[in-house]
């Protein structure tokens, strides 16, 4: 057995190989331990089960609903591949002790992945899937599946509930005096025909692209950014629309685009969320962002002298200052946002109807939104670089990078320089994939691309 370790959201690996049935069972039998000990008086409550549509989820999904029910645990399961976040809502509207999502989101075809989700709905903590892991490493041992009580499986609609919670969400007499023409990309996810059922009964049309099932999602890893939107850039030069909406493998994470084409990354889809909440919803609370996150959330929340926290990758650091603080929207570079009056956990699906509603209220077509947000509060140019490469050796602390002087330096999750001209540079391995991940800004784009190949000359 190889080892299992959780990373910033949840157990993943490569199917066959360190993703197996049998480590699916173990993590499903250490987390019946770990509900019996900790959780005694409500994890009879049961649990919310889910999974996606990359190869053999409903399989490994079916393993952990076995060994969760002859654990005495009771196990509701989606009828069908679900969005995660639809999940974590059916926990937390019926008071279940967790939830096991069976998906490895964004990651290649060849891996799958376990989350665990809390009563809150939100990413587990920490100090479970340590505790988790711990239990494992000193040996489980796995009911027979004969027991003399088991508890029910019981198979339920969740993705009902979950359309309608988004519509009550949003403000949707909008839609119906609004003739937007949406276009949604859902990367052969999980995310299919659902923006269609929110908007079934409006003034809008919608239109997908990559809707069949294909477990190896078309050769294009499921993760809604630049390189792996070419099929919806295309699509949009075939007919018009208003929007464009990306959605990863299991639809929690948004990617957007304007009608000619222009990517809307998930760093603008933050802010643009961020205003229309303060503008047009007159809403208000703290603000938290992963430290990937752009700097032009901290000139809209300096203007509008709001609080604002920034905090390690994963959402699970965001969606516990959302339980514990009044966040008003909570957001992370790899497309990840959450709201205030929802839950602690990201809504690819809502944050793309989000973006839709603001363009109602303000009656302008997103590109003249962005523009306008842009020229007040500022202009900046993101990139990442990826390397398949091990850090073997500490990162060299400069005092000047390619001439300004760097005034900060963080280093609670990787290494993140902050320069005096407001560019930034980070440098951190991946939790979720066996990367070193290069993060870079600035004020132009010539510069970012200058900082990028800084940092990998670094390591």
């Amino acid at each position: 057995m190889q080892g299992i370790k959780f990373g910033t959201d949840g157990f993943r690996g490569i199917i066959a190989d360190t993703f197996t049935f049998e480590n699916v069972q173990r993590i499903s039998q250490a987390l019946s331990v770990y509900l019996k000990k900790y959780k005694q008086t409500t994890y009879k409550k049961g649990i919310a089960l889910g999974y996606d549509k990359r190869f053999l989820s409903d399989r490994f999904a079916q393993a952990v609903a076995d060994v969760l029910s002859h654990n005495g645990v009771p196990v509701f399961m989606s009828t069908q591949p679900i969005p995660t976040q639809a999940i974590s809502l059916y926990v937390r509207a019926n008071h279940l002790v967790c939830g096991v999502v069976l998906t490895a989101s964004h990651n290649p075809y060849d891996f799958n992945g376990l989350k665990i989700k809390d009563e809150f709905g939100a990413t587990a903590p920490e100090q479970m899937t340590k505790e988790i892991e711990l239990i494992i490493r000193t040996g489980v041992n796995f009911p027979r599946l004969k027991t003399e009580k088991p508890a029910r499986i019981i198979l339920v609609d969740m993705q009902k509930p979950y359309i309608d919670f988004v519509k009550k969400y949003l403000d949707i007499k909008l839609f119906k005096e609004n003739k937007f023409r949406i276009l949604v990309d859902s990367m052969h996810g999980v995310g299919v025909g659902i923006v269609d059922q929110v908007l079934k009964n409006s003034a809008c049309s919608v239109d997908t692209i990559r809707a069949n099932h294909d477990v190896l999602f078309g050769g294009v890893n499921p993760e809604p950014i630049a390189q792996n939107l070419l099929a919806l850039e295309k699509a949009l030069k075939l007919k018009p629309y208003d929007l464009a909406i990306a959605l990863d493998g299991d639809a929690d994470r948004i990617g957007a685009m304007c009608p000619d084409g222009q990517l809307i990354s998930s760093h603008l889809a933050i802010c643009l969320i961020l205003l229309h909440f303060i503008e047009n919803k007159k809403m208000t609370g703290k603000v938290v962002k992963s430290l990937t996150t752009t700097t032009l959330v901290d000139k809209i929340t300096s203007f509008y002298n709001l609080e604002l926290e920034e905090v390690s990758v994963g959402f699970k650091n965001i969606a516990a200052k959302m339980i514990n603080d009044d966040v008003l929207i909570g957001g992370e570079e790899s497309g990840g946002i959450g709201f205030k009056n929802y839950m602690p956990e990201r809504d690819g699906i809502l944050s793309g109807l989000l973006i839709l509603e603001s363009m109602a209220y303000r009656k302008q077509g997103i590109i003249e939104i962005i523009k306008d947000m842009q020229k007040r509060f500022g202009k900046f140019y993101y990139l990442r670089r990826d390397l398949k490469i091990k850090v073997t050796k500490s990162i060299a602390h400069p005092k000047k990078i390619l001439g300004q002087d760097v005034i900060e330096i963080k280093t609670y999750d990787g290494t993140k320089f902050i320069m005096k001209d407001e560019s930034w540079l980070l440098i951190r391995p991946s939790g979720t994939e066996p990367v070193v991940r290069i993060y870079a800004e600035s004020k132009t784009l010539n510069r970012t691309k200058d900082l990028i190949e800084f940092g990998s000359e670094l390591l």
